[in-house]
């Protein structure tokens, strides 16, 4: 709680603050100190979402006039473009129930009271909630990943079996001569015939994860990844060792 007054005190006495100002201007005219105008129209302001039929009006405009404020008036003091971005769809979600909740004994005090603390200390609940969207993206991210990634088989053992099938005698020269083919027939008919080749090529592939307003949120470098291709070749002639 401590935070928090000290927060509200910010806003009072601090002259940085566009509320500050008006407070300071007002206690100017009144001859009063800052805290007792902000105590009176913190009252006035509660005795108008409690007990007036224009509470709704009231709280509304409260609720949307300072954001716009900070973001066309005042822009140096505003917060960052993530606070808004949550802020303004949570206060739309909620006011299509105003009508509904307003019943409920002091319902705009409270609602007035929630969107302050999404930038009051301790709470500063618009920062929790883009930190909980962005765990959440990120872990779509990754479970995606790892669904979406090729299971990469060895190349060595596709090369071995290449080379092997390649430097194997052909059944034709087994069977026409009815023996197994000597050491220097399997190496003449290697020399002679076409060798496939293997190329594995190797690359890194890179995400990042983009927030509404094109800032990059999170990147991440995966891999690294395998592609195979293969060609044929002819294989020129070679003197056999034998």
């Amino acid at each position: 709680m401590s935070d928090t007054f000290d927060w509200i005190q910010e806003r009072i006495h601090n002259k940085s603050h566009f509320s500050a100002r008006y407070v300071g201007q007002l206690a100017d005219v009144s001859g009063m100190d800052p805290n007792t105008v902000s105590i009176i129209l913190s009252g006035f302001f509660f005795l108008i979402l409690t007990f007036t039929d224009q509470a709704h009006f009231f709280a509304n405009c409260l609720l949307i006039g300072v954001p716009l404020l900070l973001i066309f008036v005042y822009p140096e003091e505003k917060p960052n473009d993530e606070s808004f971005y949550v802020y303004f769809p949570i206060f739309g979600g909620v006011t299509i129930f105003d009508r509904g909740f307003e019943n409920i004994p002091c319902y705009y005090v409270f609602k007035v009271t929630l969107f302050l603390l999404f930038f009051a200390p301790p709470y500063v609940l618009n920062q929790q909630i883009v930190g909980l969207f962005k765990q959440q993206l990120v872990e779509t991210s990754q479970r995606s990943r790892s669904k979406s990634s090729p299971k990469s088989v060895p190349s060595s053992t596709k090369t071995a079996l290449s080379i092997q099938k390649t430097m194997s005698p052909t059944p034709e020269n087994s069977t026409k001569t009815g023996r197994t083919p000597s050491l220097r027939t399997a190496v003449l008919n290697s020399a002679m015939s076409d060798v496939k080749v293997t190329i594995i090529e190797e690359y890194y592939r890179e995400e990042e994860l983009l927030s509404p307003n094109g800032t990059v949120i999170d990147r991440t470098v995966t891999g690294p990844f395998r592609k195979e291709s293969y060609r044929m070749e002819s294989k020129s002639a070679v003197k056999s060792p034998i």
